[in-house]
């Protein structure tokens, strides 16, 4: 009796662990929430204020490379709430201070 109480209880114990929903896990934005309207302000021959007026300083800026700008968007445990980047992935290049390409990857 003693031994069938202990199996029951101890199966009953380690199947409700399995009821609890999983950890609430906070969301993580990571970079540059960018709009698509606001990308598509962007044209060949601006300056680099402007860009940094209209976008905001860059994600990564290279000290290799540093005509090239780096707009990166990400978000580790999402949920409906959290807020989104339209535009992932911007690649800008400069020459001299003045936009010259642009570089936009889904």
């Amino acid at each position: 009796m003693k031994k069938t109480l202990i199996t029951l209880t101890a199966a009953l114990t380690l199947s409700a662990c399995s009821l609890f929903p999983d950890a609430y896990k906070t969301p993580v934005p990571q970079g540059n929430v960018l709009k698509a309207e606001d990308v598509t302000q962007l044209k060949i021959g601006m300056k680099e204020p402007e860009v940094i007026f209209l976008l905001g300083t860059p994600a990564i800026n290279d000290s290799f490379t540093p005509n090239e700008w780096r707009y990166l968007y990400s978000s580790n445990y999402a949920t409906e709430k959290t807020k989104k980047s339209e535009v992932n992935k911007l690649t800008l290049t400069f020459k001299q201070g003045i936009l010259v390409n642009i570089d936009t990857q889904e």
